[in-house]
């Protein structure tokens, strides 16, 4: 959501924020990361606590210890952002889980999503008792109607990035981000055919998150093009995502989404990947969404730059066409619902088949 102002975060004052979001994020993606290991629920109680100490550390730093607390309260209290209330719904259940013998944990009844691509539960946020509220501080008490309203019964996934997202929205310097710019901790894992966001900067609304991730630099160390191929008119490269040697993900782009990427600095190269490469699959036995193929050599012994001009015709051998045959259909959405090629297309652009482990 756009805001017509931001706090101003001094930098004396980033690094305690950043270290804080650090602590939401990886929470968050571990309590992700937990719900397909078969985890028990007061096992996935663990990172939820944890995460709700992170979040309400942010909110305690944006109210009283930065320098432009005014904007922080300012938008805080005129509600001008619709993640103001879910902030106070988590500062209402950390309250709880800090203060009051009560045990803050997801409610038992729990979805179970998936089939042969990997199983993961889906919790949702459980009733605070009556008795227990009736412990809590007048001004604790106040923030239960919005933990009820935007929490009880939600997914806890979904109001976590809702809480990321509202922090970095207000201050969007605080995230915390890896060595390759990305959101530590983040994209979640894509469980197959689930829509729900896989990361806190994820539009809900499809149409906006087509283009999110147009606009966003694809994830990964390298990308390696292997062919083109023209489908109606409209050229396509095609390749494989890396990050070190290894690859989990194939990756279809039309020729001007390559120019806006390479534009914006994201490394692709050229090379025969089914040539360097060996098929990993089965040896790493975490990974269950698709091939893993890891470089023989340091991939750049075995590409080159991509050429600034010549991709006005295809220069995909028959071998690779063919290998590319299934790959290409459902990116562009042959056969199947647009918003199932949108997953698809989102998980190999955001390279979140890859799980992770905080």
């Amino acid at each position: 959501m756009a805001l017509s102002a931001h706090v101003t975060i001094a930098s004396g004052e980033l690094p305690a924020l950043q270290a804080a979001m650090r602590d939401a994020q990886t929470a968050a993606a571990d309590y992700y990361g937990q719900t397909a290991r078969n985890n028990s629920i007061d096992d996935l109680g663990t990172p939820v606590r944890r995460f709700l100490v992170a979040a309400q550390t942010v909110n305690d730093l944006l109210t009283n210890s930065v320098s432009d607390s005014v904007t922080y309260g300012s938008i805080t209290s005129s509600g001008s952002h619709p993640g103001t209330g879910v902030i106070r719904g988590v500062k209402y259940v950390r309250n709880v889980a800090q203060h009051l013998a009560h045990v803050i944990r997801p409610r038992d009844e729990h979805v179970l999503i998936g089939g042969i691509l990997g199983l993961r539960i889906y919790t949702f946020w459980d009733e605070v008792p009556a008795t227990v509220h009736a412990q809590l501080r007048p001004s604790t008490q106040q923030l239960k109607a919005d933990y009820d309203a935007l929490l009880l019964g939600k997914n806890v996934t979904d109001t976590m990035l809702d809480t990321l997202s509202f922090f970095s929205d207000v201050a969007p310097d605080i995230s915390h981000r890896d060595q390759r710019g990305e959101w530590t901790g983040f994209p979640l894992m894509s469980q197959p055919g689930v829509s729900d966001r896989l990361h806190p900067e994820e539009p809900s609304d499809e149409k906006a998150a087509r283009a999110w991730l147009d606009e966003r630099r694809p994830n990964g160390d390298v990308r390696v093009i292997c062919g083109q191929l023209t489908v109606g008119g409209t050229r396509y490269v095609l390749g494989h995502t890396f990050v070190g040697r290894l690859s989990y993900a194939p990756f279809v782009e039309t020729a001007e989404q390559l120019g806006r990427d390479v534009a914006a600095g994201y490394p692709y190269v050229v090379g025969d990947v089914l040539a360097n490469t060996v098929d990993r699959t089965e040896d790493i036995q975490h990974v269950v969404q698709g091939a893993v193929f890891e470089s023989r050599d340091d991939i750049a012994t075995w590409t080159t730059p991509v050429p600034s001009s010549g991709w006005d015709e295809d220069w995909t051998d028959e071998r690779t066409a063919s290998y590319w045959r299934g790959p290409m259909e459902v990116e562009l959405g042959e056969g199947i619902p647009r918003s199932l090629s949108y997953l698809i297309r989102r998980a190999r652009r955001l390279n979140a088949v890859v799980p992770y482990s905080p």
